[in-house]
């Protein structure tokens, strides 16, 4: 019995101590060595953990513990922790017989994390090499067939888990995922199908423009038992922003796992540290896990969280380790780090989330058996073809077999237990096989000799990662090909690789089904028209050629009246315009100035709307009350997101956006979310050659790919190339060869969904007709707005439209006009801002600068 807290201190600390403290050490006594040095603050917090649980530890109490380097202090987390799990499950450590099926390594995201994805991109380049990422050399994508019979072979070995997770595969059937869960569930329907994170499901969901729940629904239908938390990373969106600007916010990872909970769907529940986070981000996070399961408990059912896994973070091949494209980016949890992590775990779970794992694969059997002494009571899966964390570069091994789990525990001192997925003991196994021969879990155990071989033979029967992505089979690029002449269709995705400076048509036939969703031979443009009501601005962004000081003439502000007078003049032109381009220099958010300013865009807006335009807004970032406001004036808006890594932002090398802080990558993102809420027809872009590396590019094109998905508001991506004008003051070390930007295009082309189009300015590939088509052999299919001016680039003049039809028809295109607001968001512009409804489809052809 335990008499009092603090006497379980002394009693219980004893063991521990002499793991950890230092033998030069002297006290006066025991009570003195193990509890005096302890800071008050901590016992308090443990005193209240052992008397009332771990729901009673709030996140900076917990925040405290994960900073204690002291050898009693750590000591005393250890052993608390080592209790409550002792409480809670008694002696008995778990583990399951599973098989990972990891079916792709393409995906369309590039997180900073991650090295086992590979992506569409340049082949050959030193940061494509660095960041893994050539899908044509190590993409695979492995059949149906070969899915169903690694299902097989694993339940031939005893396995009762099967785990699927992948890439996110471009342009995917939208019942990919269900295909692949009833194919596996048909084959070895009594295995528990363990599949699809939340990553995944939000990705079918979105792309078979389906709901989360509906989503959740027909892959329980179609043999999902369970999901994987995997995901989750830090549920924090300030660090998962820098880790992987397009993941999935922390909210929709808790609404996708709650949805599965009331779904009924179990699931488990992660966290990767050890890089940018701090402790009272880990607290937070397990703050967010006890909020997640007290609703599920509430709810009933079988939907809940099973278990949380800490994961560390595996920087060996890490993209934004090993490139060094996170700043202060650490290369892991140092091994204390690991130790506090997992008990205070432990205790904030407390009776709460009840199984805690280690990670064998991502800390060692040797960590892991010593973590067995921190509040674990599970050592996860045998896995067999364990690939994430072994193409980030952990040394662990792909798999263990059971006997080597069952050893782990037992020289721990605790009982190994099989266990299924939801934590039903299977079979329990005494402490020590030579102790207990006779014991019939054990006898069962070694029978089947052959099964027992098959464990031993290793990477010669399973295959490994590192054999698997250089083997000509299963290539991702085969497989599309396969799928598209079996199937008729183009879906799951193209993976698009180039050599940058081989721009032909033939180079681009790969992406050609990707465009699936436009005429192919059609090219549109916008007839507009810009309205500039002031160029003042606050940012000084060094390659600008818009902007304008205040107080300089440039800078005045256009009055009403005389944008009215404009407006007028050209609706009685007659000219074919249907689209009003409202561009403004940004005054500060601060400034008291802005609500003026404001005014003005918003004043711009109504008298365009007032004559029968279609107004196009780009004014820079906004508040929320202000594009709420604009979006009942405006058919569509739009906003470079320009490139959304903070390296290039924060370089000093290329300074260029230094006193921008409105060209925030985090902000302008943000935007763009933000449009989708609002339910915004929206445009946005990348620009291309102003210090970004490639892998850098991939990122910013994922995520507008991934905002897309989530709220289905983009019409058009820009890939507009930086050219320098007679007013920027930057001088780049190297200036962008447009003999790329067709390379850039197929690789936008191969990663954004079908239904956003590449947008390529004319006037800025003028001087290269050639590059031109390029583009448009890539899969560029709009032109953007075609203006008497360039507002932003005015050294670069439009070409005429109708020379531009006429080369466009020697190429085999044919340009067309279309709208401001594209047919398939016409109804959210003309319902949302009360616009006159004047026809859907193209305009009349703009003789506007002919």
């Amino acid at each position: 019995a335990i008499l009092g807290s603090s006497q379980f201190f002394c009693m219980r600390t004893q063991v521990c101590f002499v793991m950890f403290a230092s033998k030069a050490f002297a006290a006066s006594s025991v009570e003195h060595l193990l509890v005096g040095r302890v800071p008050s603050s901590v016992r308090r917090t443990l005193d209240i953990a052992l008397a009332h649980g771990g729901s009673a530890v709030n996140s900076l109490q917990a925040a405290e513990l994960l900073e204690q380097r002291d050898t009693c202090a750590v000591s005393a987390i250890f052993a608390v922790a080592d209790e409550l799990r002792r409480r809670r499950v008694g002696e008995t450590v778990t583990y399951v017989v599973n098989r990972n099926i990891q079916f792709t390594n393409v995906c369309v995201k590039r997180c900073g994390f991650c090295a086992f994805s590979r992506t569409a991109t340049s082949k050959g380049t030193k940061v494509s090499a660095g960041a893994h990422n050539n899908v044509q050399e190590e993409g695979y994508f492995l059949p149906t067939e070969e899915i169903v019979r690694r299902a097989k072979e694993a339940a031939s070995m005893g396995a009762t888990e099967i785990c699927v997770q992948a890439g996110l595969p471009p342009v995917m059937q939208p019942s990919l995922y269900e295909e692949i869960a009833q194919a596996i569930k048909n084959a070895v329907p009594h295995c528990h199908l363990h599949a699809f994170s939340p990553e995944e499901v939000l990705y079918g969901a979105r792309t078979s423009r389906r709901t989360v729940p509906e989503m959740l629904r027909a892959l329980r239908e179609a043999g999902v038992d369970s999901l994987p938390g995997t995901s989750a990373e830090i549920l924090d969106d300030s660090v998962r922003s820098r880790l992987a600007a397009a993941r999935l916010s922390s909210q929709e990872w808790r609404d996708v796992i709650e949805a599965a909970h009331a779904e009924g769907l179990p699931t488990t529940s992660t966290m990767m540290y050890g890089h940018i986070e701090t402790p009272l981000h880990i607290a937070s996070h397990l703050h967010q896990l006890r909020e997640v399961q007290a609703k599920a408990v509430a709810r009933g059912g079988p939907g809940r969280l099973t278990e949380f896994v800490p994961l560390s973070f595996v920087s060996a091949e890490a993209p934004m380790f090993r490139l060094q494209l996170l700043p202060g980016c650490r290369a892991g949890p140092s091994g204390i780090e690991v130790l506090l992590t997992h008990a205070v775990a432990r205790i904030m779970l407390d009776g709460i989330v009840d199984n805690i794992q280690a990670s064998w694969v991502k800390e060692g059997p040797r960590m892991a058996q010593v973590l067995l002494h921190a509040g674990v009571n599970d050592l996860g899966g045998t896995l067999i073809n364990e690939s994430i964390s072994t193409s980030a570069g952990s040394k662990h091994g792909q798999r263990l077999t059971p006997e080597e789990l069952r050893s782990i525990v037992c020289g721990a001192g605790r009982m190994p237990a099989q266990r299924s997925t939801t934590y039903q003991v299977l079979n329990r196994f005494a402490e020590s096989p030579r102790a207990e021969l006779a014991n019939e879990a054990w006898e069962e155990a070694g029978k089947g000799m052959a099964t027992q071989k098959a464990w031993r033979d290793g990477d010669t029967r399973f295959g490994s990662y590192h054999s698997l992505v250089k083997s000509p089979q299963w290539r991702f690029k085969a497989e599309m090909v396969a799928r598209r002449k079996r199937d008729g269709s183009a879906s799951i995705g193209h993976g698009r690789v180039l050599q940058t400076r081989e721009v032909t048509t033939a180079s681009f036939a790969m992406v050609e089904a990707g465009i699936a969703s436009q005429p192919q031979k059609t090219v549109t443009y916008s007839p507009s028209f810009t309205v500039v009501p002031t160029f003042e601005c606050f940012n000084s962004c060094a390659y600008c050629n818009f902007r304008a000081r205040r107080g300089e003439p440039r800078a005045a502000w256009m009055s009403s009246d005389k944008i009215r007078s404009i407006l007028e003049s050209l609706r009685k032109s007659r000219a074919a315009v249907d689209e009003i381009l409202v561009l403004g220099g940004e005054v500060h958010p601060r400034s008291g100035r802005r609500s003026a300013w404001f005014a003005l865009i918003k004043e711009v807006c109504d008298i365009a709307q007032e004559l029968g335009f279609l107004p196009h807004t780009n004014v820079g970032p906004l508040t929320r009350q202000e594009m709420e406001s604009l979006s009942a004036s405006n058919a569509s808006m739009g906003l470079m997101l320009e490139q959304v890594s903070r390296r290039v932002y924060e370089s000093r090398k290329g300074p260029y956006l230094r006193g921008a802080p409105s060209k925030e990558p985090g902000l302008r993102l943000a935007q763009l979310n933000l449009a989708g809420e609002l339910r915004i027809p929206f445009t946005t872009g990348v620009l291309v050659g102003i210090g970004e590396t490639e892998a850098e590019l991939e990122q910013s094109i994922d995520a507008i790919a991934e905002s897309h998905l989530r709220y289905s508001h983009i019409q058009e991506c820009i890939v507009q190339p930086y050219r320098p004008g007679s007013r920027d003051t930057w001088a780049p070390s190297t200036r962008f060869n447009l003999e790329e930007l067709p390379a850039v295009v197929a690789l936008a082309r191969s990663r954004l969904p079908r239904d956003v189009v590449v947008q390529v300015p004319p006037n800025l590939v003028a001087e290269c007709p050639d590059v031109l088509r390029a583009c448009l052999e890539a899969g560029a299919r709009d032109l953007g707005g075609v203006s008497p001016r360039d507002e932003v680039n005015p050294d670069y003049a439009f070409p005429i439209v109708d020379d531009l039809a006429d080369r466009l028809h020697e190429w085999g295109f044919i340009l067309a006009p279309r709208r401001a607001v594209h047919d398939r968001l016409a109804s959210w512009a003309f319902a949302g801002s009360g616009l006159p409804c004047t026809g859907q489809g193209p305009v009349a052809r703009s003789t506007m600068n002919s």
